[in-house]
């Protein structure tokens, strides 16, 4: 709790830091900033909590396996001729 309480100071730090400099370039980029800064923290504190995240490369393994699968099988499969 206490690592999750710093990764909390240190991104407010570097909010009061930053956020003046980004004020100057747009509402866009301190948008984007703002966000990207959330997904961080939040992914930062859900690991030191030991919460489990699931990877991107799970859903993409979902989605490509069978297509794999079907790939090696038509092209390796030499009896079909």
């Amino acid at each position: 709790m206490l690592i999750a309480l710093g990764i909390l100071i240190i991104s407010i730090a570097v909010v009061v830091i930053e956020l003046p400099k980004l004020k100057k370039g747009g509402s866009k980029l301190t948008w984007a900033f703002s966000i990207l800064l959330v997904i961080g923290t939040s992914l930062n504190i859900a690991i030191s909590l030991n919460v489990f995240i699931v990877s991107p490369l799970d859903a993409i393994m979902y989605i490509f396996e069978p297509i794999s699968n079907f790939l090696i099988e038509s092209l390796l499969n030499k009896n079909n001729l």
